[in-house]
């Protein structure tokens, strides 16, 4: 395997998730050029197509997948036939009120407030706790529970100790 296609491969991939289309282009095609072995010279193509239509370059992300349907590697086949059917899907039209506006970030000077910060805020205070109720207001009558439990266990005690 070629390092210099493997590292070309890396690059593309970081380029691409970062959203860096053309630099992905540039270091796969650098990477196919470098002719790696069967399997990473059709993963280099079909992260080649992706780029390419993310680019919009179409056309030839779609002639790449025409030829990456008789890759010798049946993956890449498979996976070639699946993107040339997302690539050629027809473009759905959004009304402009359905779609969020989001602002770029990246002008943002380094000086200035980054909204995206979160502000530190002051702990809130716990709540005192409620006063306690007069014992003028509970209800200390016995309802008969204590003895209730007490003569039920003993019955159990008693009942376990004679059957023992």
């Amino acid at each position: 395997m070629s390092d210099a296609a493997k590292q070309a491969y890396l690059l593309g991939q970081q380029a691409f998730e970062r959203g860096r289309y053309a630099d992905a282009v540039k270091a796969f095609e650098q990477g196919i050029a470098e002719k790696p072995n069967i399997s990473l010279d059709g993963e280099l193509k079909l992260w080649l197509v992706n780029a390419l239509a993310a680019t919009d370059r179409r056309q030839e992300a779609v002639e790449l997948c025409g030829k990456l349907a008789l890759h010798p590697d049946l993956d890449v086949r498979k996976q070639s036939k699946q993107l040339l059917y997302i690539i050629q899907a027809p473009k759905l039209q959004a009304k402009e009120e359905w779609l969020t506006k989001i602002p770029d970030l990246a002008e943002i000077q380094d000086g200035e407030d980054k909204p995206w910060q979160k502000i530190p805020t002051k702990p809130r205070s716990p709540k005192p706790p409620p006063p306690p109720l007069p014992l003028s207001e509970v209800n200390t009558e016995d309802n008969g529970f204590v003895w209730l439990a007490l003569i039920g266990s003993v019955l159990l005690v008693g009942g376990l100790w004679w059957f023992s």
